[in-house]
């Protein structure tokens, strides 16, 4: 599938989710409900794939869960402690993919509301960058990974998009 129709189905999913969920937006509620509702109108949008919310399945890894090498030096940079193994469990918010394998790895999102902390959403960044590029233990290789932060309250209705591509973030237009 062509970067341009990924962004265009994408694009048409956060509009509905401002259109018909404003009200979330407005009150400051859950994440987990908004990206709730954003896998709902993804879904009819990549039929020939799976929409999944949540999900931290992993065939290939001994306990089949997802899980990230991340070098100690980028965790105390955003301002998270390592832990020992420099090994973290994940789940991404949502995941365009086909279950089972990791090799039709579409689209990874990370998505938080503008409330959340600055040191939640870089983490979030770090995640995505190493969700895109194969090395070292981390064998995803997303095609590309979105952050969008929804804002909420009187920021209802706003909202901005990172990408990464290859472990890099990258503007839109450069997206291949």
């Amino acid at each position: 599938m062509e970067i341009n129709e990924i962004l265009k189905r994408l694009d048409n999913s956060i509009k509905s989710v401002l259109e018909n969920e404003y009200d979330i937006l407005a009150r400051g509620l859950n994440e987990l409900n908004l990206t709730g509702h954003l896998t709902k109108y993804l879904t009819p949008h990549f039929e020939e794939l799976t929409v999944d919310p949540e999900y931290n399945g992993d065939k290939l890894k001994d306990n089949d869960r997802k899980a990230l090498d991340i070098a100690r030096n980028r965790m105390i940079e955003i301002g998270i402690s390592p832990n020992e193994t420099d090994n973290y469990q994940l789940t991404p918010d949502i995941i365009i993919h086909q279950r089972n394998t990791n090799a039709h790895n579409l689209v990874v999102i990370e998505a938080k509301k503008d409330s959340n902390s600055k040191k939640r959403k870089d983490f979030d960044l770090l995640k995505l960058e190493h969700m895109t590029i194969d090395y070292s233990g981390n064998h995803y290789n997303y095609r590309i990974g979105i952050a969008i932060v929804f804002g909420t309250k009187k920021r209802a209705g706003e909202y901005e998009i990172h990408y990464y591509q290859n472990g890099m973030p990258t503007k839109r237009e450069n997206l291949k």
